[in-house]
């Protein structure tokens, strides 16, 4: 390659070869003769590009195209960088795989440079591809700086042929989809950082040149189509690369959105529901709304076409177009809803957009949806936040509008905020509510929370309770900011129930506002007590000296920055009234943020499990305990700093019966999620790990000698490594080798590699119709411990399974299906060693598909009421829902591929019902329940399930078929079983929240 070369055009791609294509054609056909080189870095695309591109490029570009393919995908940001090191020429132009360049789209942006010397970027009008009623549409002319230091398109949806859309304008800002830079003034700037992930990268260069006096601009003569949102992984990350930004370039941008506006004759103003967006001044409005009244739908087109923010002339044009069910009228919706975002709009978009199967206009309309689905609270504390913001920098008009909303703030709630609540509740309920999502659980709550008792009805509970059971509220108190202890002690003072005291301790607080609130508090309700500690001793002495101060028979723990719910205590209360012999009361939780919104909950075994207690503490928040006992314990013992409330709850339950451990499935506490604080992330508290792990070794040491505590790298959670006993007993492994016979070979190599426990034998079932000449094969190379056993024909698996258990010699029977191989090495010692703990009655391994994928991890009964799969379809190393993939529990039930239990124990429970062929290990699991035996999941023996199996015929049924095959598991169980926890489903790799409605459990029962 020689000579000069002006410019070095981009591209970054990753698969969509067609796009790439079309964009590479485009290119060529709008740069000819121009002394233009393209670049093409491939980040390993896995479809048809590294074939398709390096022949393309050279047929339209010959020497002046370059194709460099990566090893993996080092996105965006990386890709870009790395086409600039290889550029010769003086422009860069960065250009996204998913644009079509129209013609004359060059030439102008490279002109902008002499037209005006202080700019560092330039950058094409983006459009949208055609559509039916305004032709090309504006994705881009550049990005506007809103007053809360948000970003955004301005103008995003006006037709392309507006004036607004013919304008120069300078930004801040513009979008790297397509952008033109100086090689010179990109290298200097330190390039993109490569922190960011597919997004955010251009505002971030972008503000680090405007604040060294550069401007940038968008050059109304040049167009782009851009088919936006086509690049994978574009908005997975949008969460962390916008914190990124937040800390690192951020602040060196200022709010311009507005000036914007003000010089296109418009202002800016804030809607209904808070969203800020460009308006009309009011008479212009007035005018065009007379037209409007007289006029046909083309001729309200065509004034849109010239006043895109006049909203009422939308409104007319999305009625006239929903009467006659005009083609396009999802395209109208659509353009209305980018540039007046409301929970009403998207509704309707939504819900047309359904029935027209227009699937990319309901997922852009629900995603707008789930914007709008936050706490009413969240909308006020935003108000606010924006008022006091927008007064500090001088934009007087906008926060007198913020003033006036929260002054109708009420009305609001009841017109605008409840009726989308309820009608996005209908939507919501019939799909699936990831308690993950913050949208989805908001949604829940305020459905949960219209189904509440009635503040008269709560009352009346109250005054029958009996006035014995009263509660001690134990709160240590260290420094906490002002306004997070106020709200904590007015969210006690809200209680419905009555009987409390709140038993304050001041850890020797350093802050004299503290004093002063906690002096006022005590004035202000003689139910509030405060202790002063002379010296701070930290949590759990300060926790002490509140309980020391306790009256009242229950005490409750409540840190000094987070909320009980106003019906926490009196629910508490009825709990205690039906289960006067309980020891411990514990409740759901879930965090909130300082805005007030509520995310992340907790929803807890309603089923004591101890194997899930020496994981992680599981009780948490709320706990209620009684006064006595943890007195007789000694309160809370210093030196678990961090996990006191951990150590105390193991002391407290600790030999007693599980019944006696009430858990109420509703979120009662508040755990607040800033900065310092656990709930946010664990490791703030940096001691919490080592005090855990201190807490449960103490524990399980004084039953359990040799057991040891560690940590599951990447997760803050704990697991147990149990010691064998001594002799260590025969295993007997049964493989269930039905039609799995050929796989016996790579079977049994499996084991033997994997399994170090001296003391095993092996047991292979096989059919007796299985061929001779194979059986005669593999009994010459069998070792002395497998034999292989024959069943009749067509013989059901509990009977073949009760069979070979029958023949074993072991103490303990390790049931096994045919092909499933041993993937960690000590596996064997792991089942083992859980297996012979007291009250263990069956142990499952963690089985794994060929994908890598859990099949499993063990089976419950959910809020649905149904035994369910749950994990399954997980990827085996992602932490799943509190890490519960990762972590020992006690499950109601475990299968075939893998079960564990001792001979003696089959034996006395009557081994497997033959009459259930397809639900037999389930009913064995669910009877050893009854009996006070545990079925434990232990996921630290792995197992890998391979795709062979599906090959030689082996069938398996859902677990919903099983059931409906098997009418005497039915018969038995149907009406018995006990949620673990009512409020969540499981579904595939996950949990929904149970909404009530009919929900598809993929394989439950």
């Amino acid at each position: 390659m020689s000579g000069y070369i002006e410019s070095s055009i981009i591209i970054p791609v990753f698969n969509q070869w067609e796009y790439t294509r079309a964009c590479l054609e485009a290119v060529a056909a709008t740069t000819a003769g121009k002394a233009c080189e393209v670049i093409v870095v491939d980040n390993a695309s896995s479809d048809a590009t590294p074939e398709q591109c390096p022949l393309l490029g050279a047929q339209l570009f010959g020497a002046m195209f370059r194709y460099q393919r990566c090893e993996a995908n080092l996105n965006f940001g990386p890709a870009s960088n790395l086409g600039a090191k290889m550029a010769q020429g003086t422009f860069l132009i960065f250009l996204n795989n998913d644009t079509v360049p129209l013609p004359g789209w060059y030439q102008p942006l490279i002109d902008d440079f002499s037209a005006y010397p202080d700019i560092a970027a330039t950058g094409p009008v983006l459009l949208y591809p055609e559509d039916a009623i305004f032709g090309h549409t504006v994705q881009h002319l550049g990005v506007f700086v809103s007053p809360n230091l948000k970003v955004g398109h301005l103008y995003e949806g006006i037709a392309a042929d507006c004036a607004l859309a013919k304008k120069r304008r300078f930004f801040q800002i513009i979008t790297a989809a397509c952008m033109v830079m100086p090689r010179s003034i990109f290298m200097a700037a330190g390039m993109f950082d490569e922190h960011y992930v597919n997004g955010v990268e251009d505002v971030d260069i972008c503000a680090r040149l405007y604040s060294q006096g550069y401007r940038m601009t968008v050059n109304p003569d040049s167009r782009v189509v851009h088919h936006t949102s086509q690049t994978p992984g574009r908005h997975k990350h949008e969460t962390e690369n916008f914190a990124h930004l937040a800390q690192h370039s951020l602040s060196l941008l200022v709010p311009d959105w507005h000036l914007h506006l003000k010089n296109d004759g418009m202002f800016l103003k804030v809607g209904p529901w808070q969203t800020l967006q460009g308006a009309l001044p009011l008479q212009q409005c007035q005018q065009l709304n007379r037209i409007a009244a007289v006029s046909a739908r083309n001729e309200i087109r065509d004034l849109l076409v010239r006043y895109p923010l006049w909203e009422e002339g939308w409104q007319a044009l999305v009625r006239a177009d929903c009467d006659v069910d005009a083609e396009g009228s999802t395209a109208v919706q659509l353009a209305m809803l980018k540039l007046f975002p409301s929970p009403e709009g998207a509704l309707g978009l939504y819900l047309h957009a359904c029935m027209a199967r227009d699937r990319a206009a309901a997922s852009f309309a629900f995603s707008n949806l789930v914007g709008f689905c936050k706490e009413f609270e969240e909308y006020v504390t935003a108000a606010k936040s924006m008022h006091q913001w927008c007064a500090g920098i001088g934009m007087d008009e906008l926060a007198d509008q913020y003033t006036a909303w929260l002054e109708d703030a009420s009305k609001f709630k009841v017109a605008s905020y409840m009726p989308f609540m309820n009608k996005f509740w209908k939507i919501g309920q019939q799909l699936p509510l990831s308690p993950g999502a913050a949208w989805a659980y908001t949604l829940w709550r305020h459905r949960s929370e219209l189904s509440q008792k009635p503040s008269v009805t709560a009352a009346s509970t109250c005054t029958s309770l009996d006035k014995n059971i009263a509660f001690s509220v134990l709160m240590p108190v260290y420094n906490p900011q002002k306004e997070h202890l106020v709200a904590a002690i007015e969210s006690v003072l809200a209680q419905q129930y009555p009987h409390w005291e709140l038993c304050i301790a001041d850890d020797a607080s350093t802050d004299p506002v503290v004093k002063a609130v906690l002096d006022h508090y005590v004035s202000v309700d003689s139910r509030i007590r405060v202790t002063c500690r002379s010296e701070n001793g930290h949590i759990a002495a300060a926790t002490n000296t509140a309980l020391a101060a306790a009256h009242h028979p229950y005490v409750a723990l409540l840190d000094q920055d987070d909320l009980l719910a106003p019906e926490a205590l009196r629910i508490v209360a009825e709990a205690i009234a039906t289960h006067p012999d309980g020891l411990l009361f514990y409740s759901d939780e879930d965090k909130v943020n300082d805005d007030g919104s509520a995310f992340y909950p907790h929803f807890k075994n309603g089923k004591w499990d101890w194997e899930l207690l020496y994981a992680q503490n599981f009780v948490n928040h709320l706990g209620v305990y009684r006064t006595d006992r943890m007195r007789d314990l000694g309160g809370f013992r210093e030196g678990f700093r961090g996990a006191q409330d951990f150590d105390m709850l193991l002391r407290y339950t600790a030999g007693e019966d599980a019944a006696r451990f009430v858990h109420i499935p509703q979120v009662l506490y508040h755990w607040r999620a800033h900065a310092g604080s656990t709930a946010t992330d664990v490791r703030v508290k940096s001691e919490v790990e080592g005090s855990a792990i201190q807490a449960v070794q103490g524990h399980i040491e004084s039953f359990v000698a040799g057991a040891v505590v560690s940590t599951i790298p990447n997760l803050q959670f704990l697991r147990l490594k149990l010691p064998l006993p001594e002799p260590r007993p025969l295993v007997s492994l049964i493989l269930d080798m039905e039609e799995s016979l050929p796989l016996l070979g790579a079977q049994l190599s499996a084991l033997s590699a994997r399994t170090g426990y001296g003391k095993y034998e092996i047991l292979a079932l096989h059919s007796e119709t299985a061929s001779r000449p194979f059986l005669a094969k593999v009994q010459r190379v069998l070792p002395k411990n497998v034999h292989l056993l024959a069943h009749a024909a067509g013989l059901a698996q509990p009977a073949r399974l009760q069979m070979g258990a029958q023949h074993a010699q072991g103490r303990i029977l390790g049931f096994l299906s045919g092909g499933v191989v041993p993937l960690t090495d000590g596996w064997l010692e792991e089942l083992v060693s859980c297996l012979c703990r007291d009250g263990v009655g069956a142990v499952g391994g963690k089985l794994l598909s060929d994908r890598g994928t859990m099949l499993h991890g063990g089976y419950l009964a959910d809020g649905s009421g149904r035994l369910t799969a749950i994990f399954r379809g997980l990827a085996s190393e992602e932490p799943s829902w509190f890490g519960w993939n990762m972590l020992a529990r006690t499950v109601d039930a475990l299968d075939s591929l893998c079960l564990f239990t001792r001979a003696e124990t089959l034996n006395l429970a009557g081994g497997f019902d033959v009459s259930m062929p397809h639900t037999a290990v389930w009913d064995y699991c669910l009877r050893l329940g009854e009996q006070g035996l545990r079925s434990v999941w232990w996921p630290f023996a792995e197992f890998f399930l391979p795709n062979a199996v599906e090959k030689t015929g082996q069938k398996s049924l859902s677990p919903y078929d099983a059931v409906v095959a098997d009418p005497a598991f039915f018969a038995r169980w149907a009406d018995r079983f006990v949620p673990f926890n009512k409020n969540l489903v499981a579904s595939g790799p996950g949990w929904t929240l149970f909404t009530g409605a009919a929900q598809d459990q993929h394989g439950g029962a």
